[in-house]
């Protein structure tokens, strides 16, 4: 990276809070850390959640010398769960939600607010994403299909400049975005249905669009990211939560309309003919077995539970 110590005259933009959230992220943080310590942007601040963690990371944040405002969960709340935490206890306007495992441009954060702020009626912005020492796209702006799969633009495509348009999309992903900060109490933060992971940020975007506003792709915002998930990317139990999340973004959001005339049609194809399905069949009953017990629960709890006064 060149140049990182070189930082732009200030501009009039607004406060920005950083939120890391971390779980067992000792091998990465500090590289994160790093990158953030020489963004260009005027006036930001740092705060590193840390979901419980086992192997040292919280006591290496502290350690660390960077500025930073650690938090740390008696528990590991998920990302949906340590990310509200983190932003509420941020009081910028504009939040900012990064994973640890990734390595930001020094104006990855000034491109990504001015995007932001660019933009009528924006009220999510995600950011080009490659994967570590490359220019492969990993994330270019996210697709949801009508069965709720998601897909990214230029998913292991070298960057020849075709993704470099600040574009409207149906959702950005999680690993690293901007949020305004009176959206987020407007909806309430992530939905914290969705533990431990998977569909927090495409539920968030989903409800940005059904409200009216838009979610854009800043493509002059780029980081790489390395994907240090705790679960591999691919693993059998990567695939059982993301199919389980899944079924339960479905079920929050879709109609019976949408299941009959969206979901269904395209569900059947998918099976039938995408070779991503193959091996994953019986997850996928699982995670619909799975996602009608969570209907049940949340009907049962709507029926019998009493808040007290």
């Amino acid at each position: 990276m060149e140049d990182i110590n070189v930082k732009k005259e200030p501009k009039s933009l607004p406060g920005a809070s950083v939120i890391v959230l971390t779980f067992n992220s000792r091998d990465y943080i500090l590289r994160c850390l790093e990158s953030l310590h020489w963004q260009t942007y005027p006036e930001y601040e740092v705060i590193v959640v840390d979901n419980a963690s086992s192997d040292g990371t919280a006591e290496l944040v502290a350690e660390s010398g960077y500025n930073v405002r650690l938090i740390t969960a008696e528990k590991n709340l998920g990302c949906a769960g340590g990310n509200n935490l983190g932003w509420r206890n941020a009081h910028s306007e504009v939040i900012v939600f990064l994973n640890p495992d990734v390595v930001v441009a020094p104006d990855w954060l000034e491109n990504l607010i001015e995007g932001l702020i660019a933009t009528e009626g924006a009220v999510i912005a995600g950011c080009k994403m490659y994967y570590p020492n490359s220019r492969i796209i990993q994330h270019a702006g996210g697709i949801l299909h009508p069965n709720a799969m998601c897909e990214h633009f230029g998913n292991n495509e070298p960057d020849t400049g075709k993704y470099d348009e600040l574009r409207e999309v149906d959702f950005v992903t999680g690993a690293g975005f901007a949020v305004w900060r009176w959206f987020l109490e407007k909806m309430n933060g992530f939905d914290e249905d969705y533990y431990p992971a998977y569909y927090e940020e495409t539920d968030l975007c989903w409800r940005a669009h059904k409200a009216g506003y838009k979610v854009i792709y800043v493509p002059d915002a780029v980081l790489f990211h390395y994907e240090s998930s705790i679960l591999s990317k691919l693993s059998p139990q990567f695939y059982r939560l993301f199919f389980r999340s899944r079924i339960i973004f479905l079920l929050k959001n879709y109609t019976l309309k949408d299941w009959l005339f969206k979901f269904l049609p395209f569900e059947i194809r998918w099976f039938l003919f995408e070779p991503m399905a193959r091996g994953c069949r019986l997850k996928q009953f699982r995670a619909y077995l799975q996602g009608l017990a969570f209907l049940a629960r949340k009907i049962a709890k709507s029926i019998f539970y009493k808040p007290r006064n």
